[in-house]
């Protein structure tokens, strides 16, 4: 059963999410399109850390969740962040943007999928803490890495002789932050594990909020 719970949760959120896709133009259909795939990139990456645990027999969890797991989910959120960057635009904003739906996209599956775990495996232990927790901590940590790649690509896409290091430089840095949240929340400092992701965001979001007004500001004159 457990092999299929992450299949019919996400069976059952994109449907709507398509559903409403139709519905939408423009930016707002863009935005939600790349929360989508962000769903989709979560059940992939599920299935390909799942099959790298098999390959190399791989049985301490917190070694998984400090090692495979982030690099596997970072990559694979990096993948439609480069590609929108490359084919079609680097402007910061939009890849801002794009980067932060991906990330929530995926930690909306992910929450789904802990959720009914937990729910299963000992209801007791969800709460609405528990709730504002995960939302918090995984849901803005999953936002803020995959924004790491899109900042980063903003700013080395027209340099050319960075771009590679640039791209390897950034995936490794997000890997590395989503492997500190992991392993503070699986030890004795995990609420500090849980605010790193807010007090993450509540540093970089005026910091981008400034930029977003000079950028405007260019436009206007």
């Amino acid at each position: 059963m457990e092999d299929t719970i992450e299949y019919i949760c996400f069976i059952c959120t994109i449907i709507p999410i398509m559903m409403m896709m139709i519905t939408l133009t423009g930016r707002s259909r863009q935005l939600m399109g790349f929360m989508a795939l962000g769903i989709f990139i979560s059940l992939l990456s599920s299935e390909v850390s799942g099959a790298l645990i098999k390959v190399t027999e791989m049985e301490d969890m917190y070694v998984v969740t400090t090692t495979i797991t982030p690099i596997v989910e970072e990559i694979l959120k990096a993948v439609p962040v480069l590609l929108f960057a490359f084919l079609f635009s680097d402007d910061k904003e939009t890849l801002l943007s794009i980067a932060f739906a991906v990330g929530v996209g995926f930690a909306v599956l992910e929450n789904i999928v802990i959720l009914i775990r937990a729910v299963v495996n000992n209801a007791g232990s969800v709460s609405y803490l528990w709730a504002v927790v995960r939302g918090l901590g995984s849901g803005l940590m999953h936002a803020v890495t995959t924004m790491m790649i899109g900042v980063g690509m903003s700013q080395i896409k027209k340099r050319h002789k960075m771009i590679v290091p640039g791209i390897f430089a950034m995936i490794a840095m997000a890997a590395i932050y989503h492997a500190i949240y992991n392993s503070l929340v699986q030890t004795d400092l995990k609420y500090l594990g849980f605010v790193l992701p807010l007090v993450t965001y509540l540093i970089l979001m005026p910091r981008i909020s400034r930029a977003r007004k000079r950028v405007l500001a260019a436009k206007l004159e």
